[in-house]
């Protein structure tokens, strides 16, 4: 019963989801509508179909021609490489505060690889042993599981 009930809840919300996005579709389309319906019946949009609007061509090489004959041809030097360019005192602003440190090697000690030391809290754990499972009358009883 209480699957019912949780299906018929889902299903009534789907269906007042999906109306009220059938709904706001039909308002998008009705302002797109209300636009274009007076131009497309309109007399004047037909007039405006009917006249020719072709434009006649000119000729655009000649144009062209003529704004490129305005621009200059401009030549850069080539780049040249100086001293200070190359000198590393010049870009190596932080070398000054920064240090390199190096580590000592680590060592071990006898302690470290000692069984005596990490081993005197052994006896405070206690290894946990579980009980095998085991199958009952009542897991398998018609009875119980028919409800």
């Amino acid at each position: 019963m209480k699957t019912k009930n949780n299906v018929q809840k889902t299903t009534s919300k789907i269906l007042a989801l999906s109306l009220i996005l059938v709904v706001l579709g039909f308002s998008v389309n009705a302002q797109n509508l209300g636009k274009s319906l007076p131009i497309t019946v309109s007399f004047k949009g037909m007039a405006l179909a009917m006249v020719d609007n072709t434009v006649e061509s000119r000729s655009l090489t000649t144009e062209a021609d003529v704004h490129v004959s305005n621009f200059d041809v401009e030549t850069e030097e080539a780049l040249r490489l100086e001293d200070w360019m190359t000198d590393e005192a010049s870009f190596d602003v932080y070398a000054q505060y920064v240090k390199t440190e190096q580590e000592e090697a680590l060592e071990v000690e006898d302690w470290m690889i000692d069984e005596a030391t990490f081993n005197h809290w052994s006896f405070q754990f206690a290894v946990e042993a579980e009980l095998p499972l085991e199958l009952e009358d009542w897991m398998t009883s018609d009875e119980v599981w028919k409800r």
